[in-house]
């Protein structure tokens, strides 16, 4: 996700331009659309970069280990430095301490992706589920707790562990 930003570098801090996305976007491999918007605000070092996005995941439920799908919400807020002036194309060095900012290339494009992947990782639920009350799946036979015709319990032992039941630790 590219945008030219050379009209904007040559304004006045304060100057700003906005966009709808409704874009696909590869991440972490896999291909999602993405809706939302996007502002570029000129300031005094380079372009503040403000947007909502908003996206779905897939996974499987961390319990019953069905296939799921999930709402992804981005608030990205992020300022880009130039590496070349806009008018001389001088090279620019970043401000002290901003080496690792990200950078408005030497054609003035700012790419979004970066950003999205980064934010999109944090967004990722770490364990999702299909619901909040998911049984999950049984311990001891394997099968989905919440399906028709599930019986086991936690007493059932596999046979091959049972002769474990014996044994008596410590004392």
């Amino acid at each position: 996700m590219h945008f030219n930003v050379a009209s904007l570098l040559k304004e006045s801090t304060g100057a700003l331009r906005e966009f709808d996305i409704d874009d696909d976007l590869r991440i972490e491999g896999e291909t999602h659309r993405l809706r939302g918007h996007v502002r570029f605000d000129r300031t005094h070092d380079g372009v503040l970069v403000r947007a909502r996005l908003h996206g779905d995941g897939a996974a499987e439920c961390a319990r019953c280990l069905k296939p799921i799908a999930y709402p992804i919400d981005l608030v990205i807020e992020e300022e880009y430095l130039p590496t070349v002036d806009v008018v001389t194309g001088a090279p620019v060095d970043a401000p002290e301490g901003e080496d690792d900012a990200y950078r408005i290339d030497k054609r003035h494009m700012i790419d979004l992706a970066e950003p999205i992947e980064q934010y999109w990782s944090m967004a990722v639920p770490m364990a999702p589920v299909c619901r909040d009350d998911c049984p999950g799946i049984c311990p001891v036979c394997g099968q989905e707790r919440a399906a028709e015709g599930h019986a086991c319990t936690r007493e059932q032992v596999d046979a091959r562990w049972a002769k474990l039941q014996n044994l008596h630790l410590g004392s």
